[in-house]
């Protein structure tokens, strides 16, 4: 005697509710886009009163940085800390560092740097052929035109603070609970396109990311941030000092006789050549042993999205969009 069963018809999965995942990660999103909204609005009613009460005051060498850093830092960026505070915050434990490891991540930190800069000057004289039209560093013109003190503060101790506080506190703590990876890709390429420009990018991304690997290994914002200033003091400051004591077209034609005229800048030019060339080196070194001795695997989320559920999650999130919308007008 046969027995037949009735077949269940399958049933398609249900897909869940993102409401929760668009409002997390639209925080984060919104809260860096409106760090460069509010600053370009208070510079710019800042800079009409500059021009209307006191004019003389916009002819001084700090007026640019302190302009256009000022009301980002003290202004911008407070206003947008109260509205990441909404996003819920789960930030990693707290764990110690070697200090060998330290060392190499400072080593690998500036290779990473120098290799993503040559990629973006890479870029920019494709686009210069393409366009037609010279791409300039207006980050080099800035610090080209202030003075030493000015850099030193604005380049060298604020932006590293803050930026970490930031981009990696705040940020990665609010976009952990979807796992590391997420987190990392996610604040790294918005760290890198905020920077507006292509000069900056592609290091800046890569930085981001090694930053955020760093501060979900250890829990701690200050090695970043210690990496961070580092990074500047060289790349924004000495090497600015360098090139304001450096005639670039004598050196061309004529090196002895930039050596002989110019002994300081030209020391600090060797000296700085010698330090590029060990960061090279300890990059790679740096590299081959972590990647043997310091495989940490990455957190994964208890309930991790999908590649469709993320898809939806970007695309359909108005916050994603205005800070979309930002760095392409900072690109532009």
């Amino acid at each position: 005697m046969d027995f037949q069963y009735e077949q269940e018809p399958m049933q398609a999965p249900v897909p869940r509710s993102l409401a929760k995942e668009r409002l997390q990660i639209a925080m984060p999103a919104f809260s860096v886009a409106l760090v460069f909204l509010i600053a370009s609005v208070v510079q710019g009613v800042a800079h009409a009163l500059v021009l209307t009460l006191q004019p003389s005051i916009a002819e001084n060498d700090w007026y640019p940085w302190v302009a256009s850093m000022v009301p980002m830092y003290c202004i911008a960026m407070p206003i947008s800390f109260i509205f990441m505070r909404f996003s819920k915050s789960e930030p990693p434990p707290k764990q110690g560092m070697r200090p060998l490891v330290f060392v190499g991540l400072i080593a690998l930190c500036f290779g990473l740097t120098y290799a993503g800069n040559f990629v973006g000057s890479v870029v920019n004289a494709i686009l210069s052929m393409l366009t037609g039209q010279e791409m300039t560093n207006d980050l080099e013109n800035l610090t080209m035109s202030s003075p030493f003190w000015v850099n030193l503060l604005f380049c060298g101790i604020l932006a590293p603070i803050l930026e970490e506080l930031f981009y990696r506190k705040l940020v990665i703590d609010r976009l952990r609970r979807y796992g590391d990876l997420p987190a990392l890709l996610l604040s790294g390429i918005a760290f890198g396109l905020i920077h507006g420009n292509f000069y900056q990018f592609f290091y800046a991304a890569m930085l981001g990311m090694l930053f955020g690997y760093i501060y979900l290994n250890t829990g701690k914002i200050r090695y970043t941030i210690a990496i961070h200033m580092a990074i500047n003091l060289v790349g924004g400051v000495y090497t600015t000092e360098m090139m304001k004591r450096l005639d670039l077209e004598l050196l061309a034609s004529d090196p002895m006789a930039a050596l002989t005229q110019n002994t300081a800048g030209m020391l600090m030019y060797f000296g700085y050549l010698a330090f590029v060339m060990c960061m090279i080196a300890g990059a790679v070194i740096a590299l081959v042993l972590l990647l043997i001795f310091c495989r940490r695997p990455l957190r994964r989320a208890e309930q991790p999205l999908t590649a469709r559920e993320w898809v939806r999650v970007l695309l359909l999130n108005p916050g994603v969009w205005i800070f979309l919308v930002v760095c392409i007008l900072l690109f532009l």
